[in-house]
């Protein structure tokens, strides 16, 4: 083919991608400097290039627009060049050559030609858009990694289904059993997997040798590994390809396109996970975040990388409504947005969330019976903001499982091959007296209460609480609290709970706890809660408590804690009382219960000491206190007939 049948023409686009309009080729994109770029076409072998010099005029910078003809129908692969050699198109919207988690040759990989302009494809993801977003305070995460979560056998799904945005679909329905509401994915975007590694301790100086490829690496020795949890640079615009069905027909685009779906017509939003570098410009990533809303429907973000300005972000008129969480926000660095300004007639938007791990933190302290953690932990219970929302979770991919919280005090990384010197060393857990496996049937017992606890607090904090996908079952990372690089049963979900040894069905608590939230507002305030009578009602919205009603005990050696919740501020009024005591000393207590007004009594709805029947109901017909053992909680709701409406029917207690 002529060059000279090929032509060049400015184009006004601002945003990446790169599709077919008719005979044009219309493409917009970053070079790494300002002259000298083009484009190589290739067919579908990756054979046959032709190559496309762009005019200087058509660039803004670093950012070129175009519009080309005469480029033959079959090259619909691309990388782009400059003066330094050619690449890989960063923004392409689908990615040829990372097929396989551990594809890292860069001299490979293609960028694809969208076939057609996208204007079919996106009215296809408006029409599949979420209709209704639950409120962020009912809301209910469930953070997976695509390939973790149904890669491992015991998942039951199709072996090429496994470990792919398909698998997720497959297993809907147990996303949706447990009360979810919103889906947020780990990484799902291309990258190079494989990378060198060099350990901190790596001597530079050291005399090198040509690696044997079938010996074991030697101490200290850079090597290459998978880079499994994906948080690095990579392709933003693209759908991973090792996470999407294998063979002629694979299609990445498509296939999450039909996920988001999915989840859609379930009711359930999307949140995807994305790592950029500090030095990444707004207008970049705004860039990005805009193209998964507009093509794939995606409702959140999560933004992780240091320096991010997530409240620019987050005022972007095009990505008004879209979640935004962030390790944390300041809503009044948004200047002039209407929707965060506390001068605004309408009511503050929760667009902006904080995800930090204060609440873990707080709650492992506390159920590890330490000294000093009572105040913190009664603050992350009650931590609200009328501004932003936060999210509260006791595990994430960084730190200990939640079943390994209470079987390892130390972290376990010697697989990650780096001298066990990775991963943090302040995990705040406790093993219950012994490290790791056991079959001492105490010791589990033990650990499944400590379990049953931590996931009653989750779920009884104000904020939107957040699931590790696999906690539900027990899966257990062997004490590994940084497996960034096993592609293995290390982070595999297991899916058989009878593997940690432990009695009872966890899935089904988290089933339980998750209906009796979404049916008791006052675990689900907009605003935070007062501490105070401020209706007149004779109790006020919260109320704090020790073994001895109305007498909290806050002191740096006190292990438990009444918060007793007056619905009546709420909008189900029924109960009308919700009276949980935590009591986290290693020993029992009696505590006083408050006064009800009559006719009302007290009903046990939850006792994690009662195994096997942790939410079987039990009345407390006239009993004015009740002994709680140690390292359990107890939950009572008030039953009878009862409403106050105000001053004239106060109730002093």
């Amino acid at each position: 083919m002529g060059i000279d049948r090929i032509t060049v023409l400015p184009d006004n686009r601002t945003e990446p991608r790169c599709f077919r309009d008719g005979e044009e080729i219309v493409f917009c994109g970053y070079f790494p400097s300002e002259k000298g770029c083009g484009i190589i076409f290739y067919d579908a072998a990756g054979k046959d290039p032709v190559q496309v010099k762009l005019p200087e005029e058509c660039g803004i910078g670093r950012l070129y627009s175009v519009r080309i003809t005469g480029i033959p129908a079959g090259h619909d692969r691309y990388r782009l060049f400059d003066r330094n050699g050619d690449f890989a198109d960063p923004f392409s919207f689908r990615v040829y050559g990372l097929g396989t988690m551990d594809a890292h040759d860069e001299s490979v990989i293609y960028g694809s030609v969208f076939k057609g302009a996208p204007d079919d494809f996106l009215k296809k993801t408006h029409a599949s858009r979420l209709k209704s977003k639950t409120p962020p305070c009912q809301e209910l995460i469930y953070l997976l990694h695509v390939r973790g979560f149904t890669m491992s056998p015991s998942a039951g799904i199709a072996k090429d289904h496994r470990g792919t945005f398909a698998g997720i679909v497959d297993k809907l329905d147990h996303i949706l059993s447990l009360g979810v509401t919103a889906v947020e994915l780990m990484p799902s975007y291309e990258l190079i997997a494989r990378e060198t590694y060099t350990p901190e301790t790596y001597d530079p100086t050291k005399e090198k040798t040509q690696p044997d490829k079938d010996k074991e690496p030697a101490e200290n020795e850079p090597e290459e590994r998978i880079n499994y949890w994906g948080y690095k640079e990579g392709f933003y615009m693209a759908p991973r390809s090792a996470y999407s069905v294998a063979g002629p027909d694979r299609d990445p685009c498509r296939e999450f396109h039909v996920m988001a779906e999915a989840l859609h017509k379930k009711g359930i939003a999307l949140i995807l996970q994305f790592w950029f570098p500090r030095e990444y410009p707004t207008a970049v990533i705004s860039a990005v975040l805009r193209h998964w809303v507009r093509f794939y429907g995606v409702d959140g973000f999560h933004l992780i990388g240091g320096g991010l300005n997530v409240e620019s972000l987050a005022a972007d008129p095009a990505l008004a409504g879209i979640r935004m969480y962030y390790e944390q926000v300041d809503p009044s660095r948004i200047a002039g947005d209407p929707r965060m300004s506390a001068a605004s007639s309408k009511k503050p938007s929760k667009n902006l969330f904080t995800y930090r791990d204060d609440f873990r933190t707080a709650a492992r302290r506390f159920l590890k019976s330490d000294d000093h953690s009572l105040t913190a932990f009664f603050n992350a219970m009650i931590n609200n903001d009328e501004r932003t929302g936060h999210v509260n979770y006791l595990a994430d991919f960084g730190g200990m499982r939640l079943v390994d919280t209470f079987s390892y005090e130390h972290k376990h990384n010697e697989a990650n091959r780096e001298n066990n010197q990775d991963g943090t060393d302040h995990n705040d857990s406790w093993n219950c007296g012994i490290e790791g496996k056991t079959r001492r049937t105490g010791i589990l017992k033990l650990r499944r209460k400590q379990i049953f606890n931590a996931l009653t607090m989750l779920f009884f904090a104000q904020g939107t609480p957040m699931i590790y996908a696999g906690d539900e079952f027990l899966h257990s990372q062997e004490g590994n609290n940084n497996p960034y690089c096993q592609d293995n049963a290390i982070s595999w979900i297991n899916w058989r709970q009878e593997s940690s040894g432990m009695s009872g069905d966890v899935a089904d608590f988290v089933r339980f706890l998750s209906d009796y939230r979404r049916h008791h507002h006052m675990l689900t305030q907009e605003q935070p809660l007062k501490l105070m009578d401020y209706k007149a009602f004779g109790y006020p919205d919260l109320s704090a408590h020790g073994q001895d009603a109305w007498q909290p005990d806050f002191s740096g050696f006190s292990h438990s804690i009444g918060m007793l919740y007056c619905n009546l501020y709420a909008k189900e009024q029924n109960p009308a009382f919700l009276y949980c005591i935590y009591n986290c000393h290693w020993e029992g207590r009696r505590f006083a219960l408050p006064a009800l007004p009559k006719p009302l009594t007290w009903t046990a709805v939850i006792d994690t000491a009662r195994t096997g029947e942790e939410t079987k109901e039990r009345r407390l017909t006239g009993e004015k206190s009740v002994a709680l053992p140690g390292r359990s909680i107890l939950i009572l709701e008030s039953r009878g007939k009862y409403r106050m409406s105000g001053r004239e029917e106060r109730t002093p207690f």
